[in-house]
């Protein structure tokens, strides 16, 4: 009996302790750029394109570790600026391996700019001239209306939040410099 007794109050016992969640836990949806890139690794590993297959590895690799820092990739222009620097490094290593006469490396080098380029191009990535564009049309409105015009306020009229390039895939640091150029 008082076996039973135990056994009956051990299972009221585990019954009464439910956890009650009003929601669940938030789950960040990746950048669209690095859900292709994890796609196209897929179909490179199912052509065995190895050339292709190194890159996106890379940079899935190096996406991961960031996401282990203070600041983790989560938008589409993180992903690109990664891309960019990604290039950037290649193509110095290119350079490099010229200058060393080496030719197997350069070729792998470029192979690799190749693929990163193409991403590139593929993302709706302003160029420079649409961006010039932008910022002369930013700088005019500001002085008609005048307001102060320099690098800082246009830089936030273009860039904060409901300015001209705010949430498109734009590099900053380039931005910046066309509007030092312009003022």
């Amino acid at each position: 009996m008082l076996l039973k007794s135990r056994l009956l109050h051990r299972s009221i016992a585990s019954s009464l302790r439910c956890r009650y969640s009003a929601s669940a836990p938030a789950v960040a949806v990746p950048p669209p750029l690095l859900v292709k890139v994890r796609d196209d690794m897929k179909a490179a590993m199912r052509s065995k394109d190895s050339a292709r297959l190194d890159v996106l590895r890379g940079l899935i690799s190096e996406t991961t570790n960031a996401a282990k820092t203070s600041s983790p990739v989560t938008t589409d222009s993180h992903m690109l600026q990664l891309i960019r620097k990604r290039a950037k490094s290649s193509e110095i290593a290119a350079k490099e391996a010229e200058d060393a006469n080496r030719d197997d490396l350069r070729g792998k080098e470029l192979q690799q700019v190749a693929v990163l380029v193409a991403y590139i191009k593929d993302s709706n990535f302003m160029g420079e001239e649409e961006v010039k564009i932008v910022v002369q049309q930013t700088i005019g409105k500001m002085r008609m209306e005048g307001n102060r015009c320099d690098k800082g306020s246009v830089m936030k009229a273009l860039v904060g939040p409901g300015g001209a390039l705010n949430g498109q895939l734009v590099d900053r640091k380039d931005v910046a410099n066309i509007v030092d150029g312009m003022l």
